[in-house]
């Protein structure tokens, strides 16, 4: 079916085709009858407006690019509400690419959106692709990076506390008296991995408990990952008496494990998450967590997003939002148990991280 063009619905409304450009940008005032009319000509032709044309006469597009690693990840799906619902507010749209945490795909989606001259780019990243990044600052195009950051990047940065967030969840396993506490974290090369390691050597050096690298996991961020990782450390010589895990899927995928092998939480072996995900609290026994602010993430990453539009030349922000520890049973908590809050001098130590 051939597509109205703009002179078919000023025939049809008796206007002359600057009246009903006027009408449809508001660049000119049009009368109420008018207005009518080229309504009227729009709805009966079924009328609608090439973007692609107009965005390249008015530079701009009023579309954000958003690249995330994994669009199934409870938490990311927060991430992007967040991100669309603040963005409509200043009637901007999202072209949503998952990456898989591939590099390879997230260069690729890139160009893409690069090529469809989006107004901006709300990026997760894949990995260490700084060097890529700022080859793309010739584009003009603003990025926002969000959750993950390669190093050194002069971007507008909105994370959780990734470092504050480890710390708590490790110091809570301590404080329970574990002493061989393992953890499953995801690449060392993607930041939240990295910071999410430093966080937990960090509470084991100012506890002065001896860290193991035996207890030390690196895998994906995947369900899968968590499995092998969990399998890993249940079959070898030293065994953990507890376990923080570093995202929601990989805790997933060691509660499969645990599960299938009998294994049970508490009693053998204490978990404790990351991300909070709805299942967390359904599962026998509830999974205590590090929960983070996965929709005001969103909000944010947007509201950057937004102010860097309409003033490139504003200072770079740098934002971080504080994660919530929340306590259920899997790391050996009684539902009304409480822990008295941390001394003067750790709470010191948990600012300064």
């Amino acid at each position: 079916m051939k597509r109205a063009t703009l002179k078919e619905v000023a025939k049809l409304a008796g206007v002359s085709t600057a009246t009903v450009s006027n009408a449809l940008n508001g660049t000119k005032y049009v009368s109420e009858e008018v207005m009518d009319k080229i309504q009227a000509a729009i709805q009966e032709l079924n009328y609608q407006p090439n973007i692609v044309a107009k965005s390249l006469r008015v530079q701009e597009s009023r579309i954000i690019g958003l690249l995330i690693s994994d669009i199934a990840n409870p938490f990311l799906t927060l991430v992007v509400r967040g991100i669309e619902e603040e963005l409509a507010k200043s009637n901007y749209n999202i072209l949503l690419c998952n990456t898989d945490s591939s590099v390879e795909k997230e260069r690729k989606y890139l160009e893409v959106l690069i090529g469809k001259r989006v107004d901006g780019l709300i990026v997760s990243s894949a990995g260490n692709t700084g060097d890529y990044f700022r080859s793309l600052d010739k584009s003009g195009v603003p990025i926002v990076f969000l959750n993950r950051c390669p190093e050194f990047m002069n971007s507008d940065v909105i994370m959780t506390n990734n470092i504050q967030g480890a710390y708590s969840a490790t110091e809570h396993l301590i404080r329970h008296g574990y002493g061989r506490i393992a953890v499953i974290t995801g690449p060392s090369s993607i930041s939240t991995g990295k910071d999410r390691l430093i966080g937990y050597k960090r509470a084991l050096e100012d506890y002065s408990v001896t860290l193991s690298d035996e207890l030390v996991k690196e895998g994906m961020f995947t369900i899968q990952s968590g499995y092998d990782k969990m399998k890993e450390l249940m079959e070898q010589e030293t065994k953990p008496d507890a376990v923080f895990i570093c995202n929601n899927s990989m805790t997933l995928g060691a509660y499969k494990y645990l599960k299938e092998s009998g294994i049970s939480i508490p009693d053998q072996i204490a978990v404790l998450g990351y991300d909070d995900p709805d299942w967390a609290d359904i599962v026998d026994p509830p999974i205590t967590t590090v929960r983070q602010p996965a929709y005001q993430l969103g909000v944010q990453a947007a509201s950057l997003m937004l102010a860097r539009i309409k003033d490139r030349q504003v200072k770079r922000e740098i934002m971080y939002m504080d994660t919530t520890l929340i306590i259920r049973r899997s790391c050996g908590c009684k539902v009304d148990q409480q822990f008295p809050d941390a001394s003067d001098q750790l709470r010191d130590v948990l600012s300064s991280l």
